[in-house]
């Protein structure tokens, strides 16, 4: 195995810390994470280099504690290790890989298997398992070995019958949860059906009452570990309790029993029938052998009329598979996310409970391979050691079984990549005249943030790579964030930093000092979205600059300073502009015709509104409409701007759609129709959770209409909240003064 894992990733021992395998995204991230805190975090618990100055624990920031801890203590209390943390996430990953051949073979030797069918059968296996894809950026779910441990533990339970195995998995269930906790639950859920079907089959008081006792060990010890760990005391109260992603990222039968990584697959594809596209998410693909077993299977369970059980195999150790083969097959139609995912039924999820957290479900599908696997080729050996011309038959199946491995782990580009900036002298930490420890933490532009699942920002081109590397060299924490359930509330306040000057953050006041901040724009990238963050350029003072990036020094006052301007601007406008302004009853326009259209809601009753005490208040799983009729001096092709404020602190409000629908009013004729995903087009934020939205309209035609509606359908009966409607043409300039305040275009601005 050791001399097949060479032969597959020689890049690994040729550059084991010098190169990645993901450069950007979320592999490159896993690097960074693992690296800051074990260099500069000063808590085993906390990771800080994200979300400043709130931070993250560990766990949910993807930090694998179990080994960037464990280099963290080898560094401060015997030698600095933290510069090879690349070549320790290398290794770890390979020895999986290793480890998982080594328990499917010790598994395959229990169930009577010769050493040379179950070294051959666990080789072969370890490099077709669906962890593979996920060395290719998902690092922590590409621990290969996870699964395999705990079988074997569990067969090895049945015949030890000792609390001392129940123990050893209460390790492994820990120690794999303490490098992605995806694993505590695809373990818990798999041992929770494990004896569920071991109690059903043989029910008995004192059966009842040793599996609670092996089950407390196994599974409960490890929960209340966590449970104080991550969650007791948690002074985060706000994070989502239903992820995006559960009806996306789930699993469907093409991605069991086909893959279209195989030849044979391809060819079925190109000449016979389509198969239908499966999501990252969904593919575990089982193998050519095991789909041939599984119908020899349930055609022999058929044939003697469900009197037998599935599995014949397995000697001593045959209740072990029974039992094994049916949690996995509870596991695999969970991974389908049934019954929430069957048309009519998706509202079940709303009572689901924990199980609404799982954002990928099709992970769950994992335990189905292992064990369909285990009990495929434990039963080939049994059926072909009765007669010697079935040992062709069966190496044939060997056979296949590598053909298929060698195309599914040559099909992810393992290659490792070189990093510019992690090569001595071309550093962050190499640039002359830089003195990092006169600011206190990164401002990116393009900016990102992901992890709340309400907001999105994906900091688009090398952003993401750039200030990650820059910050774990440095010491730096980074405004953004790229982590898991974060705080929606945190999430509001960072994006103040870079959404347009509106209002002075709120998070200036959480900040521990008044050091600038340290700006890093991606050019390229930039140039592109410069009506986006251009202003904050505003009072930045330039201090490096390369064909790629360039770093600025940002005082905090220039926060202020941004907004006070766009104040003063509108001040001298609304003085001195008088002969090119034309009022529209309370409002003043560039155009002396009026070119917009403005509701305020406040006849309308809202139990939250962002001005004059009124709004919509509309069910979040309903289209509700929020205009209709024709824009305001609408013409095709014009460019129009459509308004308004949302309570964005509600949870999934962000995730919300808004459809335009133009028609012809005379005939009801379509002539068009938009989709604007909400989040995408926040552009300022208030203090108290209100966003402002702006969607861009272009009429195909001069004389239809627009219905405009807004729905959630994820919400279910939870209200959304908007308020001060305003639509104009994308040029224009609406103004408006009143007692203490400042108007334009949907801003309002207090004054004294």
């Amino acid at each position: 195995m050791a001399g097949l894992l060479a032969l597959r990733f020689p890049d690994f021992f040729q550059y084991p810390n010098s190169r990645v395998i993901e450069p950007f995204g979320d592999g490159y991230k896993v690097y960074a994470v693992m690296e800051y805190h074990a260099r500069w975090d000063s808590a085993y618990s906390h990771y800080e280099g994200m979300n400043y100055p709130f931070g993250e624990h560990v766990v949910p920031a993807d930090a694998q504690p179990l080994f960037s801890n464990a280099i963290k203590l080898v560094s401060r209390y015997l030698l600095d290790v933290t510069g090879y943390t690349r070549a320790v996430l290398h290794f770890s990953l390979l020895l999986s890989l290793l480890l998982c051949a080594f328990f499917m073979y010790l598994a395959l030797r229990k169930l009577g298997a010769p050493m040379w069918w179950a070294v051959a059968a666990a080789a072969g296996l370890a490099f077709l398992t669906p962890q593979f894809p996920r060395l290719a950026s998902h690092y922590g779910l590409g621990q290969a070995a996870a699964l395999p441990i705990v079988i074997y533990l569990l067969l090895r339970l049945e015949e030890t019958k000792s609390w001392k195995t129940s123990a050893w998995i209460a390790v492994a269930v820990a120690a794999f949860a303490l490098i992605h906790f995806y694993f505590f639950a695809i373990m818990a859920f798999f041992i929770s059906f494990y004896y569920l079907f071991g109690f059903l089959r043989k029910p008995s008081v004192r059966r009842l009452f040793r599996y609670a006792f092996h089950y407390s060990i196994q599974l409960l010890l490890p929960l209340l570990f966590f449970y104080f760990w991550m969650y007791h005391g948690d002074p985060v109260t706000d994070r989502t309790p239903q992820p995006w992603g559960f009806f996306t990222f789930h699993a469907i039968w093409e991605g069991i029993f086909t893959s279209l990584t195989q030849p044979h697959f391809q060819w079925v594809n190109e000449h016979l029938i389509k198969i239908q596209p499966t999501e990252f998410e969904g593919r575990a693909y089982i193998g050519l052998v095991a789909a041939i077993g599984l119908l020899a299977l349930l055609g022999r369970w058929a044939y003697h009329r469900f009197r037998q059980p599935v599995v014949l195999a397995g000697g001593a150790f045959n209740g072990f598979l029974n039992k094994s083969f049916w949690a996995s097959v509870v596991l695999l139609f969970f991974s389908f996310g049934y019954p929430f995912t069957i048309p009519g039924l998706e509202g079940l999820l709303d009572y689901a409970g924990p199980i609404r957290q799982f954002r990928s479900v099709g992970r769950f599908s994992w335990a189905f391979y292992y064990l369909i696997n285990l009990v495929v080729f434990a039963e080939l050996w049994q059926w072909a050691a009765k007669a010697s011309w079935r040992y062709l038959l069966s190496g044939l199946a060997l056979l296949l079984l590598y053909f298929e491995a060698y195309h599914f782990c040559t099909a992810v580009n393992l290659r490792l990549d070189e990093v510019r900036e992690l090569q001595p002298g071309q550093r962050y930490t190499d640039i002359e005249g830089m003195n990092y420890d006169d600011f206190q933490a990164i401002l990116t532009a393009p900016y990102f943030n992901i992890g709340s699942d309400n907001l999105w920002f994906h900091g688009e081109g090398d952003i993401v790579p750039r200030a990650l590397t820059l910050s774990m060299q440095s010491g730096l924490p980074v405004t953004s964030a790229m982590l898991t359930r974060t705080s929606l509330g945190q999430t509001l306040k960072e994006a103040q930093l870079v959404l347009e000057p509106y209002r002075l953050p709120r998070i200036l006041a959480d900040f521990p000092n008044k050091k600038p901040l340290l700006l890093m724009v991606s050019n390229d990238k930039f140039e592109h979205q410069k009506d986006r963050y251009g202003h904050l350029l505003e009072g930045a003072r330039l201090l490096h600059e390369t064909e790629a990036y360039r770093l600025f020094r940002l005082p905090l006052r220039t926060f202020h300073d941004r907004i006070e301007a766009r104040v003063r601007d509108i001040r001298n406008t609304l003085a001195l502009d008088t002969l090119s302004l034309y009022p529209h009853g309370a409002f003043l326009s560039r155009d002396s015709v009026q070119d917009f259209y403005y509701n305020s809601l406040d006849s309308l009753p809202a139990e939250k509104s962002y001005r004059g005490g009124g709004g919509f208040q509309l069910p979040g799983s309903e289209k509700s409409l929020i205009f209709e009729g024709p824009l305001p001096r609408q013409a095709a092709g014009s460019y129009h701007v459509l308004s308004f404020w949302a309570y964005l602190q509600a949870d999934m409000a962000g995730r919300s759609f808004l459809e335009v629908e133009e028609y012809v009013p005379e005939t009801g004729e379509g002539a068009g129709w938009q989709a604007h995903q909400v989040y995408y087009n926040l552009r300022a934020l208030d203090d108290d959770g209100w966003g402002l939205l702006e969607f861009r309209i272009v009429p195909n035609r001069a004389d239809t209409h627009f219905r405009v509606k807004i729905h959630n359908p994820e919400m279910g009966n939870r209200p959304l909240w908007l308020d001060e409607l305003l639509i104009r043409h994308e040029v224009a300039e609406i103004y408006r003064q009143g007692e203490g305040y400042l108007w334009k275009n949907n801003r309002w601005y207090p004054v004294q």
